[in-house]
């Protein structure tokens, strides 16, 4: 699972506003408002205060705020208490903490079997 105190290489800070693609080849941390598509190859997080109306495609997702758009994720995504998800969600493995809200539907892929098969 992602960690939520892993170090962020872009801020998207509180009072921010992004409107279009936002990509990053390092760790995101979104707290302010963002519109269009997220894109990073490693972790992202979405604080408590967040909103977004976006698509988010990231290694890894920790959620605390309002999204509206689909969530896709190579490894975890972990819905925290406070976190609103109104979108789909793409991931190998799902947390979602009581009291969370979660409208859509969930696709968890199955983790490929590693090859010791006595080749």
């Amino acid at each position: 699972m992602a960690k939520p105190e892993t170090n962020p290489e872009t801020i998207v800070a509180a009072g921010m506003r992004i409107e279009g693609e936002l990509k990053s080849s390092g760790n995101i941390r979104i707290d302010g408002i963002v519109s269009g598509k997220i894109h990073t190859s490693q972790d992202l997080m979405v604080g408590p205060n967040a909103q977004i109306d976006a698509d988010l495609i990231a290694d890894n997702a920790v959620i605390a705020g309002v999204v509206k758009g689909n969530i896709t994720a190579k490894g975890s995504v972990l819905i925290l208490e406070t976190a609103k998800i109104l979108g789909n969600i793409s991931c190998l493995s799902l947390g979602i903490k009581e009291g969370a809200y979660f409208s859509g539907a969930c696709r968890m892929n199955e983790p490929k079997p590693t090859a010791t098969n006595g080749q």
